[in-house]
């Protein structure tokens, strides 16, 4: 597993654990937010590799 992917389950069992949208607003948005962020670091990469396998088919 990747790192990103690491610190996305974790940020998920908080959010299930901790974030209630109702009583706990700020842990619900902080968790969800993380969540979403590292989704986009996780497309980031995919769209990295792709790059960089197209990049060797040109050489």
């Amino acid at each position: 597993m990747s790192a990103a992917s690491d610190a996305k389950r974790m940020f998920v069992e908080n959010l299930n654990a901790f974030g209630d949208q109702k009583t706990q607003p700020e842990k619900y948005n902080l968790y969800l937010g993380l969540i979403y962020l590292v989704a986009s670091v996780e497309q980031i990469q995919q769209d990295l590799e792709q790059i960089k396998q197209q990049l060797e088919k040109r050489h």
